[in-house]
């Protein structure tokens, strides 16, 4: 059943309220996110007719589901604390220095190849933060790097930071399983593409006098990097960029150095080491039948809801198990297990890895994680009353109403605008995933397929995401330039954009 159309317009007003927010005041996003949570809830009870035990349940849906993604996001950070502190990016970033002897080469390996495999494992601004300063250090202007960097690695956002935006649209959309996985192949495959196309417009943009003789690498270096994404994506997704951005590290390293000269393989093993021994065990875990089978007997936890009703006809189906969490069969205990064994491992290592210390590593994560789940559980409560008050459902009516079929081909833009105002993919999906799966369902087009090009939209518009490139900059050596950021990342996120809509138009044929 249709609500009348000024219940559209009202159920816009969170996404209003949160954009207004975090844009225009200084209010952090979780601040912003629990204000808003807590005034949708209001909304909820009053226009949209939530009782207060279903709208307890819908709250409680939106934790859950935060939770889940936080037992990724948690480890995820430890891990990376861990290698960071040893210094194992710092001995990484020197190896790598050593591999491009011209510009185009050095643009392809620290814009393109190095921050996308950081993004796989780290995300949260990270990889421009390291990554942008190298370039500065080569000669490059500092919004040049910057924007370099961010066009380079927007590829590996969705399935980095061990898939955390991934997981979390799956989630707020309530996909199955079966879901889900057409869901990982066809952000996959369109990311793929940008894998390739952002190595194309580095070359173009920053090194044009060496096309036709980086080509050749930039196209095979973006075959090996979006061929393991989407291969990974469609087995194990918290595992699709860390494997591809090691891949293409592997490739990089065998194809841009001049004739007769090799990285220091035992350099690269060492820095790499905690990312390879958490690819082993997750890929032992999802890959080896037997073993999976083994670990799927242990029963998951999931809490179950009831059958519950709001306004204008809107009806939430009971839910006996939502998004179930198996002990086993998630990330999260691989991601303990690996950043535990490297722990060790680094302290024992001398040479060109430091000894870590424990307690800086402690206190980093825990301020690290703090941050992480206040944002994330607010955002992951306002989605679930959205959609329990039926608010999305309201919204996306109108929105096809107005667009008809057109709605496809904006569904990335609309992904690119979350992640502008909320900073965070990971955050645009928890949003705006339940308003294409419900848009979706209303065109007659597969959910997989607008989801798809939700997150391919949310990774694109990291390139214009204000707090990143305000973060990016002052490591770049040049604070107070964030607005020439933007303003230069604007024709690529434009672009890329574009191509994110043509392969969602491709997609709806299929």
């Amino acid at each position: 059943m249709d609500a009348p159309a000024w219940v559209g317009l009202v159920a816009a007003a969170p996404l209003a309220l949160l954009a207004a927010l975090v844009l225009a005041t200084r209010a952090g996003l979780g601040v912003s996110a629990w204000t808003v949570a807590a005034t949708t809830a209001a909304l909820a009870g009053t226009t949209f007719g939530l009782r207060p035990g279903p709208l307890a349940y819908a709250a409680a849906k939106g934790a859950w589901t935060g939770v889940w993604i936080l037992l990724i996001v948690v480890p995820a950070l430890l891990l990376f604390q861990v290698a960071e502190s040893s210094g194992a990016f710092e001995v990484l970033s020197g190896a790598l220095e050593t591999v491009a002897p011209t510009r185009g080469r050095l643009l392809l390996l620290v814009a393109w190849v190095f921050p996308s495999f950081l993004q796989g494992v780290a995300g949260f601004g990270v990889p421009v933060v390291i990554a942008a300063p190298m370039l500065v250090r080569a000669g490059m202007q500092p919004v040049a790097a910057v924007v370099a960097c961010f066009v380079g690695y927007h590829w590996a956002v969705t399935f980095g930071s061990m898939g955390s935006s991934f997981f979390v649209a799956a989630g707020a959309a309530q996909l199955d399983a079966s879901e889900a996985a057409a869901f990982a192949l066809r952000a996959a495959g369109l990311l793929a593409v940008h894998a390739v196309a952002a190595g194309l417009w580095l070359l173009a943009g920053g090194a044009r006098s060496e096309l036709r003789q980086a080509l050749p690498h930039a196209l095979a270096i973006g075959a090996v990097m979006g061929g393991t994404l989407v291969g990974v994506a469609v087995t194990q997704p918290a595992l699709a960029s860390t494997t591809a951005g090691l891949a293409g590290l592997g490739a990089a390293a065998l194809l841009l150095p001049e004739r007769g000269k090799r990285p220091d393989w035992g350099t690269l093993l060492r820095a790499t080491a905690p990312y390879l021994l958490l690819c082993a065990l997750v890929l032992a875990a999802f890959g080896v039948p037997p073993v999976k089978a083994l670990a799927g007997k242990i029963p998951p936890v999931a809490p179950a809801f009831p059958l519950t009703r709001a306004a204008f006809g809107h009806v939430n189906a009971a839910v006996p198990e939502h998004q179930p969490l198996r002990p086993l069969l998630h990330p999260g205990v691989y991601l303990l297990i690996a950043a535990g064994a490297s722990a060790l491992g680094y302290r024992r290592l001398g040479g060109q890895a430091r000894a870590i210390a424990t307690g800086e590593v402690a206190r980093a994560w825990l301020r690290n994680s703090r941050t992480a789940a206040v944002s994330l559980i607010g955002l992951t409560v306002l989605a679930g009353v959205m959609v329990d008050a039926g608010m999305i459902e309201a919204l996306a009516g109108s929105l096809t109403r107005a667009l008809g079929p057109a709605y496809a081909a904006l569904a990335p833009a609309v992904g690119a605008v979350g992640t502008v105002m909320t900073n965070s993919t990971t955050a645009a999906n928890a949003l705006l995933a339940p308003l294409q799966a419900s848009a979706a369902g209303r065109l007659g087009l597969p959910e997989p397929t607008l989801l798809a090009a939700q997150t391919v939209g949310g990774s694109v518009g990291k390139i214009l995401a204000p707090v990143d490139a305000l973060v990016a900059i002052t490591a770049a050596g040049s604070p107070g330039e964030e607005g020439a950021v933007l303003r230069a990342g604007l024709l690529p996120t434009l672009l890329l954009v574009l191509l994110a809509s043509a392969g969602t138009w491709l997609l709806t044929l299929w």
